[in-house]
């Protein structure tokens, strides 16, 4: 009866305490993600309630002499979720806290002898030993240690549909390792919950994992303390409160009640009890000194394998640690694998090619093969190769080993940095496709993506790229964004942009992000433009908050942004520039609303130039015309800013970006697919020095 009511006291504390602890500052969210999980299920609670019981009643009844001394081996996989950031930690780390692992819960840990007399005589021994994973879910080779390039590295622990990239956790122990996770530095659930299998893992941020690289000693015991609960252990103070709030219980008789401890309060330990010394240096509190299991908890851990919960059973069993590779000699299949220091250069650049191939021995031979690239071919493990023209070239890399063979091609795509575009040059947006010189970029890949949105458009034009969060109602922390093709600003003394936005909030505390970003070294770098309005301020000018569809339907729904005066000193005279828009999501709101860009343009005010050229200097012919109308222009290409069409309104309609040369002449071609429609329009010819020369075109 005792025990019935005890857990019932248990549920009443997980809803109660909901509200007051859902956001921490404590080094572990294991209590948050419960709450949160129980307050969404509640049905899953009593379910919860029996599993506790039966593991109580189960140790109870257990002798000490019967404790449990099998040495369990546990394979690991390690998914390390980055950007090519400090969170891309190396092998070693994770060598690293494998070692930290084997030791804590072998007892190998010579600090022990810091232990308090209290506890000196109940350091458990847990003998669990942790192996990196041989074999991975498919049987290809691998080292147990998997990388993602993804923005998930900035971890929203709200989301259970992020844990993509889970192996069947009755077969291994998942540890996702990322930048940062928005409720606390680490968290698991316990087992026995309900929660989806692909949520059985491990999630810490890389600066407390191991204890070298990105992290440290003082808090290399951040994952130790995750496996316990992993393996069903609360933390000391039980399941329901946070430290400090009230003296509470762990079900395990040999940790005596206490509050839990955030500091090593080691003299002043009797909180709960006078009379009674707490377990400060547990593995389970948040006091720093963490030392010791107690007897107690090898037991409880023991005891989740023995009920099987979450299929522990099955990831200890001799068939299973055979099937992952870590003990027998199964073999495996070799997996060839590859990163890429960029996906995309400019000519003459280098990319880097790093092998991660996984032959399941030392024995393997690698043969790159680098089209269009220089080397031509290699057989070392990194390579660096340039490539000197523009196109887009294929790399393969052959692995070879004792357990076979295996090929992998991947391309990269160069491009031409030099002779960009000169302004006057407008993205309208009004064709069924995007512009060949726009690169989309989407990640993770999902179906929401920067795409060509017809028939809505700003300046009544035809069309606009827009970007369709709406259709993915739980993005997560997710970026898009395009990358426009080179401009060349060389002669522009005044360059400008301007652009048209239309966007809507989906929540009122939505946090997603915008930004015009530009880079001088085809990528390598970028940088954030400055002045560009946030996505906060874009959604209070144009569509407030809306919790459904968003689209704008008329010219009150979009805002022009024109950037001048600091463009200006940006990109006076610069000879290769590319610019990026940007959006990044809030991953702490189930999906955001769609965003709507239009009429980006770029110009050169070359019209301050005070000495005119007489129309009569330029051929324009035939005109009138009812089809092509060919232009001359008596100047080099090089010093023709740009030649722009506008209807009888003055908006921008056609932008003549390529012509020919030949003897000082240059040579433009309009309407030469027929598309314009009978009208007057006006030729606006730039040219470096020299005033802004405008001539009448009519076509029939």
């Amino acid at each position: 009866m005792l025990f019935k009511m005890y857990f019932f006291t248990l549920s009443f504390w997980f809803f109660s305490c909901f509200t007051l602890y859902a956001q921490h500052d404590e080094p572990c969210g294991q209590a948050h993600v419960t709450r949160q999980w129980f307050v969404k299920h509640p049905e899953k609670m009593n379910n919860y309630d029996v599993t506790l019981e039966k593991i109580y009643k189960n140790l109870k009844n257990k002798h000490i002499e019967n404790r449990n001394d099998t040495l369990y081996t546990i394979p690991v996989v390690f998914h390390i979720l980055h950007l090519n950031g400090p969170e891309n930690v190396r092998d070693e780390q994770i060598f690293d806290q494998i070692r930290i692992l084997n030791r804590d819960y072998q007892k190998m840990n010579a600090d022990t002898s810091m232990v308090v007399p209290a506890f000196k005589n109940n350091i458990a021994k847990v003998n669990f030993a942790f192996k990196l994973a041989t074999i991975d879910p498919d049987g290809y080779c691998t080292n147990g240690i998997v990388r993602h390039y993804t923005p998930k590295t900035v971890w929203n622990a709200n989301n259970l549909a992020d844990f993509t990239y889970t192996w069947p956790p009755e077969k291994y122990l998942n540890v996702y390792v990322v930048r940062s996770i928005n409720i606390a530095p680490a968290y698991t659930f316990l087992p026995g919950i309900g929660i989806p299998e692909s949520a059985d893992a491990i999630v810490i941020q890389h600066n407390i994992m191991g204890s070298i690289g990105t992290a440290s000693v003082a808090n290399s015991r951040a994952l130790t303390h995750e496996v316990g609960h992993w393996f069903g252990l609360p933390h000391t103070w039980g399941v329901t409160n946070a430290p400090g709030v009230a003296c509470g219980d762990d079900f395990v008789d040999d940790t005596p009640l206490t509050k839990g401890f955030t500091t090593c309060a080691i003299n002043n330990s009797k909180i709960c009890d006078p009379l009674i010394e707490e377990s400060v240096q547990n593995y389970m509190d948040y006091a720093p000194c963490k030392l010791m299991f107690t007897n107690g908890q090898s037991d409880y851990m023991h005891e989740t394998i023995n009920l099987g919960l979450n299929k522990r059973n099955q990831l200890i069993s001799e068939e299973n640690l055979i099937a992952t590779g870590v003990t027998g000699s199964n073999l495996c299949a070799v997996k060839a694998d590859f990163d890429m220091s960029s996906l995309t250069i400019c000519k003459g650049q280098s990319v880097v090619f790093t092998n991660q191939s996984q032959t399941g021995d030392t024995s393997g031979s690698l043969l790159w093969n680098f089209e269009g690239g220089f080397p031509e071919t290699s057989t070392d493990s990194t390579v660096e190769a340039t490539f000197a023209e523009v196109g887009e070239f294929l790399i393969t890399l052959v692995v070879t080993s004792a357990n076979g063979s295996d090929t992998l091609s991947r391309f990269v795509k160069v491009l031409d940095g030099e002779n960009g575009k000169r302004p006057e040059h407008r993205y309208s947006f009004s064709e069924e496709f995007l512009p060949d010189d726009l690169e989309v970029y989407n990640q993770p890949a999902d179906g929401s993506k920067w795409e060509i949105q017809p028939f809505i458009g700003a300046n009544q034009t035809e069309g606009c790229i827009y970007l369709n969060n709406f259709s993915n109602p739980a993005l997560g922390a997710k970026r898009d964004y395009f990358e426009t093709g080179f401009f060349d600003l060389s002669l522009s003394d005044k360059p400008e942009m301007s652009f048209y936005y239309a966007y809507s909030k989906r929540y009122e505390n939505q946090a997603d992000s915008f930004r015009l970003e530009y880079t001088f070294d085809c990528g390598e770098s970028w940088k954030n433009f400055p002045g560009v309005p946030s996505a906060n301020v874009m959604a209070n000018n144009t569509g407030k908050v809306k919790s459904t569809l968003f689209e704008p339907v008329g010219p009150e729904d979009w805002r022009k942004v024109n950037l001048t005066g600091n463009f200006s000193n940006i990109f006076k005279n610069k000879p290769s520039v590319r610019f990026r828009f940007y959006f990044g999501s809030d991953s702490n709101n189930a999906g955001s609303n769609n965003m709507y860009l239009d009429e980006i343009n770029i110009t050169d005010e070359v019209s301050t130039a005070t000495e005119e050229l007489s129309p009569d200097i330029f051929e324009v012919f035939p005109n009138p015309s009812n089809g092509v109308v060919n232009l001359s222009v008596p100047f080099q290409k090089s010093l023709i800013a740009g030649v722009t069409l506008s209807d009888i309104t003055g908006n921008n309609i056609h932008v003549l970006q390529e012509g020919s040369e030949s003897n000082g002449t240059t040579h433009f071609t309009l309407n030469d697919k027929l598309v314009l429609p009978a009208g007057i329009y006006f030729l606006k010819i730039f040219i470096k020095g020299y005033s802004v020369s405008v001539i009448k075109v009519v076509l029939l």
